[in-house]
């Protein structure tokens, strides 16, 4: 017979993963008087309110869970992860570091100390506690993900790819897989690495889209006097990168249909006048977006669908080349002459870089992705030209920063509410700020190398100035 206990922690987990936590907190609480004290109950307490975004009240919870439970390595690597978004990162490790030491040989605990120095940019430490996983544990897969983040984060792709490749012969997961597609297109290795990307689609990742159409996926088929949708994915970003392939496919379609964020319909419409441009309706279930397509005319219902980010595997059979040597995105001319006009008056005729420093979504968890403020000085100090803030979100403190600090006054644009512009496609359920682009390339517990790698390239440009080349093309 089941005890009372594990009636109540498989009751309210299932409910937990079903996000109905109203009625999870409420029979935790129904039952803390007798079992108060047990640190899973305080667990699951501490998780649902972290779910609810009070992260004050879950510590709450989980200090007591570790106070109680300091030999149950679950409740220490959840409790050391928590404190680490809350920014009490002293704490956090030494909550590891007692648990390590108690339980040297721990898998889960030597995982979170390894994940933990990644995050706190220090890939050689993480290396050799992922390495000593590898000595208890050999067939581990995620120890050898792990590592090949590690050395992704010192710029060792090789590296990288070589433990990865180990890692997929004990894990076929999606994951993994699309781990090894960004590392092999690091290394320029375009044709498997573009098709490996697929992976990114599997039904395993949570952030693959799920697509309500009845519509084969295009595999390379003839498309002379057929129409094809091409579907949106990922952020605003991503689409203008991909979009490049636009133009190809559009001399072997019939007729093609692009789905898109609704910022970009305007600007795909004035661009590609061949095509059909409509904006996408989607909303996020558990994680995972899901597209809708009641809006597609039936006067031009797609015979293929192919999702964006795939055209450079079906459309680059010899790897990545230039699709277009001269730009095709435009605009309007009274919208040119506007803009050169007001640019040209708010910079005196100086050039102007638009600059955005970091996510909008400025979530502490986020922010070791973005090099911090003090490392903009080299390229903010650089002469005879002008920086546009291009932040949506309130970057008053950010500007007041670099102007007490490094003497840079930052441009705003003093017409253009970016911030309102955002809330407004938010409340019109355009997007959804919860559903990020990048993916969790670890199987782990801590963020994806990829976070890593652009972080430290990103930093390396700030405080090299590699990207100064890019000035001669600002006027």
């Amino acid at each position: 017979m089941i005890g009372e206990l594990e009636f109540i922690l498989k009751t309210a987990q299932s409910l937990i993963r079903q996000r109905k936590l109203a009625p999870a907190e409420t029979l935790l609480l129904d039952k803390y008087k007798k079992w108060g004290s047990h640190p899973l109950i305080n667990l699951a307490l501490g998780e649902i309110f972290f779910l609810k975004d009070n992260i004050a009240t879950s510590l709450q919870y989980l200090k007591i869970a570790y106070e109680s439970g300091k030999n149950i390595p679950s409740v220490v690597v959840y409790y050391a992860e928590k404190l680490r978004l809350n920014d009490e990162t002293t704490r956090a490790k030494e909550v590891l570091q007692i648990a390590i030491l108690n339980s040297p040989c721990d898998k889960g605990l030597l995982e979170s100390y390894a994940n933990f120095c990644l995050t706190d940019q220090n890939p050689l430490e993480s290396l050799k506690f992922n390495f000593r996983l590898l000595l208890l544990f050999p067939n581990y897969s995620t120890g050898h993900t792990n590592i090949a983040e590690a050395y992704a984060a010192l710029d060792n792709y090789e590296k990288s790819l070589e433990h990865q490749n180990i890692a997929i012969k004990y894990d076929t997961g999606s994951q993994v897989k699309l781990n090894r597609a960004i590392t092999l297109l690091t290394l320029e290795q375009y044709q498997e690495g573009w098709a490996e990307y697929e992976n990114r689609l599997g039904d395993d990742i949570i952030s693959s889209p799920r697509r309500r159409l009845r519509v084969p996926r295009w595999n390379r088929q003839p498309l002379q006097d057929k129409t094809i949708l091409v579907c949106s994915e990922q952020g605003v970003g991503d689409e203008l990168y991909f979009s490049s392939y636009l133009p190809k496919l559009i001399e072997i379609s019939g007729k093609v249909i692009l789905e898109t964020d609704q910022r970009l319909t305007h600007l795909f419409k004035e661009s590609l006048g061949e095509i059909s441009v409509f904006p996408y309706s989607r909303r996020v279930v558990y994680g995972k977006p899901v597209f809708n397509y009641g809006w597609l005319p039936k006067s031009i219902y797609p015979d293929f669908y192919i999702d964006l980010a795939s055209l450079p595997h079906f459309l680059s059979r010899e790897g990545m080349k230039p699709l277009n040597k001269f730009g095709y995105l435009k605009i309007s001319k009274d919208a040119h002459d506007y803009w050169t006009k007001y640019l040209f008056e708010i910079s005196g005729g100086r050039p102007i870089i638009g600059l955005c420093w970091r996510s909008g979504l400025n979530t502490k968890d986020r922010q070791h992705w973005y090099p911090p403020l003090h490392l903009w000085e080299q390229v903010l100090t650089t002469p005879n030209v002008c920086f546009l803030s291009l932040q949506y979100d309130d970057d008053t403190r950010d500007i007041k920063f670099f102007k007490e600090q490094f003497g840079v006054s930052m441009i705003k644009l003093s017409n253009i509410d970016l911030k309102m512009i955002l809330k407004k496609l938010e409340n019109m359920h355009v997007i959804d700020r919860r559903y990020s682009a990048i993916y969790r390339c670890g199987t782990s517990s801590c963020g994806s190398w990829e976070k890593n790698y652009h972080y430290r390239k990103y930093t390396d440009m700030v405080t090299n100035n590699q990207w100064f080349r890019c000035f001669s093309s600002v006027h």
